[in-house]
């Protein structure tokens, strides 16, 4: 019997084509640079929430992954992740993932950013992937890229829908948008059809990235203040370890901060892909606190009643919701028992910091 292959699809946006063409692809690899316009306090509780968002968005991408670039009006693809994102090793201290937040922790002496930064460094693109070109023996690493409005026309036929109705919202640039792996394929379509006539493809060499360093997450309660620290570890740890994956189930595919209906986003979606070619679809919701009742059985139940009536067709047997938070009142959980007898899975998965070195999250299922 065959496994189905574990696989993520991705675009990453750069800052223009001059860099992308003549720094980046010359020199295999991809640069993030961390968004960072003031250092006021609010400045930097906004870089805070904005890196931990960047942070989770990383831990989408595995070794294998296909990525798409955006560079200036144009898409360019396709490329094979070679890496994860990792964090160089002359990545100032104040700006090392570890130490990315903005009340200090108890437990790390002179952290977080409330009194540490009087003057923006120079930022750099300290977090890196290393990338060649994709697939060795029928390379699909086309020369020309195609306009980043084509994909807005596989949205318009519904044939991609991770894609937002537009590329920048007013909180903040995406850096990498994630695909399932099927919306890919439409998109590789495109460019290949667009490059029929030109044979040439081109040929990269990865970056080196020994020596960097692992992106980590910092899991202190006292100072976690935004949900996507929690969302980020999850996206790390899908696939590879085994007490989250008895909880969450197993994973094919996903991506994060996806739409579901206008201006409204799931946090992670993927699915399972069974050997006989059927799906089942997986709505995660994470909050960092409790759950609140009846608010985010109702929130997640939006969700998945986006993904069955746009993605499986009404069936309903094929769609799950997996609501994560610290705890759930008996109230909650019996609204999700309850919601069993009509067809609706909801998950319960609840989760605890683990002292003294708060380096991991340990998963419960309670339903």
């Amino acid at each position: 019997m065959l496994t189905p292959q574990f696989k993520n699809a991705h675009i990453i946006n750069v800052p223009d084509e001059t860099t992308f063409l003549q720094e980046f692809l010359q020199n295999g690899y991809l640069g993030v640079g961390l968004v960072l316009n003031s250092t006021t306090p609010q400045g930097l509780s906004n870089a805070c929430r904005t890196s931990y968002s960047m942070f989770a968005d990383m831990k989408t991408i595995r070794e294998g992954d296909l990525i798409f670039v955006h560079a200036g009006d144009r898409i360019y693809g396709a490329f094979c992740a070679k890496s994860e994102f990792m964090e160089t090793s002359e990545t100032p201290e104040n700006f090392r993932s570890t130490n990315i937040h903005y009340y200090s922790n108890p437990i790390i002496p002179n952290s977080g950013w409330q009194h540490q930064i009087n003057d923006i460094p120079d930022l750099g693109t300290f977090r890196q992937i290393a990338i060649s070109h994709y697939e060795e023996e029928n390379n699909l690493c086309f020369e020309e890229g195609i306009l980043s409005t084509d994909l807005f026309d596989l949205k318009t036929k519904r044939l991609i829908f991770s894609v937002p109705e537009r590329w920048k919202y007013t909180d903040s640039a995406r850096t990498i948008r994630p695909l399932l792996f099927e919306e890919a394929i439409d998109i590789l379509r495109i460019i290949e059809s667009k490059n029929s006539d030109n044979p040439n493809r081109q040929e990269i060499t990865p970056k080196n990235l020994d020596g960097f360093h692992r992106i980590s997450f910092i899991l202190n309660p006292n100072i976690v203040e935004n949900e996507k620290i929690i969302e980020g570890y999850i996206l790390s740890q899908l696939g590879r370890n085994p007490d989250l994956d008895n909880c969450f189930g197993i994973f094919h595919t996903f991506g994060n901060n996806i739409p579901g209906g206008y201006l409204k986003f799931m946090d992670i979606l993927g699915y399972q892909l069974f050997v006989t070619g059927q799906k089942k679809y997986k709505v995660v919701e994470v909050k960092k606190d409790n759950a609140t009742f009846p608010n985010d059985i109702n929130q997640i139940i939006g969700y998945t009643d986006w993904v069955i009536e746009h993605l499986t067709s009404g069936d309903i047997k094929n769609v799950e919701g997996i609501l994560v938070a610290r705890s759930f009142s008996d109230s909650t959980i019996q609204l999700a028992d309850n919601l069993k007898k009509f067809g609706r899975n909801i998950k319960l998965i609840s989760f605890e910091y683990t002292e003294p070195n708060f380096d991991r999250l340990i998963f419960n299922r309670i339903n």
